[in-house]
C-alpha cells in the first residue's frame, strides 16, 4: 500500500490527494491530541447522498460516537464507556478469550489457512459479541453481520461487496434499535443514560472499533513477525503486541479540524483547516524512537500513539491488548513453525488511514507437525 507520509516528509504539510494537512511528527501529533479546544474531533465523515435513505439511523448515531465528540460532551459520554471497558471490567475475560483463541487455532487445518478470516476475525467478533449482545440467536446474528462488514470493507471497491456492507450496517443499526438485552456493555451504559439512543450509538461504535481494529492489529502483527523471522517460542507476547501497535497499527491516523488560526510545526493553519494526525508516522519518528523501523518486542519505553492520548485515549485499549495477546499465545502454542503462504498479501486500498491485509494465508513447513 502507498505510504501517505513518505520518508523525510515535513512534520506538518498540505496533502493535495487527501485535501487536508497531514501531521506526522511525534511532537506535533501529541500537540494535536492534547489540545481538543484547538483541534476539534467533530468531523464525522458524511454519508454519501445516495446512501442516506439506507443509513439515516447510522448517520445519526455515528455522529454521537466518542471519536467525533469534543469536551464537555465527550468527557460526559466517555466516562461510563471507559468504566465498562477498563482493565478491571474486562480482566475476567483473559482465560475465556485465551480458550477461544486456542479452539480457533486448533481448527486451522489444511495445506494453508487464512489467519484473518479463519482466526483473527472470529476471535475479535466473538469477544465483542459477548459484551454487546445476548447469547444464542442474537450472538449468531451479530457474527453473521460482522462477517459481512469485514468482507465488504476489505473489498470496498467492489460494488456488490460495498452494497452488502451497507446493508449489514443498516441491519446492525436496526438490530440495536430494537434490542433490550442486558449484555454487559449496554447494561452498564443504560444504568447511566437510561434506555436511549446514546446507549445504542455507543454499542454500534464498539461493533466497528472493537472488531475491525482488533482483528487487524492481530494480522498486522503476525505479518510483521513472520516476514522478519521473529516468530518462535521465545517471543515476548505482551511486548510483541505493543510493538505491533506501534509499528504496524490498523489505524494510521485520526481526523481533526482547527477551531482557530494556529501555528503547528512552523506551519500556519487557518481556522477551519482539516487535518489528519498521522499517529502511525509519529510512531516512527526517529526523534522519539531509536531505530524506529525495527520491530523490537522488548522496546521499553514504547510511547506510541496508536491508542490515542489524553482525553481521546481509546477506552477499549485493554480489551484489544488482551485479545491480541491471547491470539499470539494460542498460535505460538499450536503452530510454533507457522509461516506465511504468500509473502505479499493484498492490502486494503480504499481508505488512506486503514492499514490491513485482505487476507493473510499461513501454513506449516512441509513435514512439520502441529503441537
Amino acid at each position: 500500500m502507498t505510504d501517505p507520509v513518505p520518508p523525510g516528509a515535513a512534520p506538518v504539510a498540505w496533502n493535495p490527494t487527501l485535501r487536508r494537512f497531514v501531521v506526522s511528527g511525534h511532537a506535533e501529533v501529541v500537540a494535536v491530541l492534547q489540545d481538543p479546544a484547538t483541534y476539534s474531533s467533530a468531523v464525522a465523515p458524511p454519508v454519501p447522498p445516495a446512501d442516506q435513505p439506507l443509513l439515516a439511523d447510522f448517520a445519526a448515531w455515528s455522529a454521537r460516537w466518542l471519536f467525533f465528540l469534543d469536551p464537555p460532551e465527550h468527557t460526559t459520554r466517555r466516562a461510563p464507556v471507559a468504566r465498562a471497558l477498563n482493565p478491571r471490567s474486562v480482566g475476567f475475560l483473559a482465560e475465556p478469550v485465551l480458550e477461544l483463541a486456542r479452539s480457533l487455532a486448533a481448527d486451522l487445518r489444511g495445506p494453508q489457512f487464512d489467519l484473518l478470516a479463519d482466526f483473527a476475525h472470529p476471535l475479535a467478533a466473538r469477544v465483542v459479541a459477548g459484551l454487546l449482545v445476548a447469547p444464542g440467536p442474537p450472538t449468531e446474528a451479530f457474527l453473521a453481520r460482522a462477517r459481512v462488514l469485514e468482507h465488504a470493507d476489505a473489498y470496498a471497491r467492489d460494488p456488490a461487496a460495498r452494497r452488502a456492507g451497507l446493508e449489514a450496517i443498516a441491519a446492525a443499526t436496526a438490530a440495536l434499535r430494537s434490542s433490550v438485552d442486558e449484555a454487559p456493555v449496554p447494561a452498564a451504559l443504560r444504568a447511566v443514560w437510561g434506555d436511549s439512543d446514546w446507549v445504542r450509538a455507543h454499542s454500534l461504535m464498539l461493533v466497528f472499533a472493537g472488531v475491525e481494529t482488533t482483528q487487524n492489529l492481530i494480522v498486522n502483527t503476525l505479518h510483521a513477525l513472520l516476514t522478519r523471522g521473529l516468530w518462535g517460542p521465545s517471543l515476548p507476547v505482551a511486548g510483541a503486541v505493543e510493538e505491533g501497535a506501534r509499528l504496524v497499527p490498523p489505524v494510521l491516523g485520526v481526523l481533526r479540524r482547527t477551531t482557530r488560526a494556529v501555528v503547528l510545526g512552523g506551519v500556519a493553519l487557518p481556522e477551519g483547516a482539516d487535518l489528519v494526525a498521522m499517529t502511525a508516522a509519529a510512531n516512527r519518528d526517529q526523534v522519539r524512537f531509536a531505530d524506529p523501523d525495527r520491530f523490537d518486542a522488548s522496546r521499553s519505553p514504547n510511547p506510541h500513539l496508536s491508542y490515542g492520548l489524553g482525553r481521546h485515549y481509546c477506552p477499549g485499549a485493554e480489551l484489544t491488548r488482551l485479545t491480541a495477546r491471547a491470539a499470539l499465545t494460542a498460535l505460538l502454542d499450536a503452530l510454533p513453525q507457522l509461516e506465511l503462504a504468500e509473502d505479499d498479501p493484498p492490502w486494503r486500498d480504499h481508505d488512506p488511514i486503514i492499514h490491513a491485509p485482505k487476507r493473510l494465508l499461513g501454513r506449516l513447513p512441509h513435514g512439520a507437525a502441529r503441537v
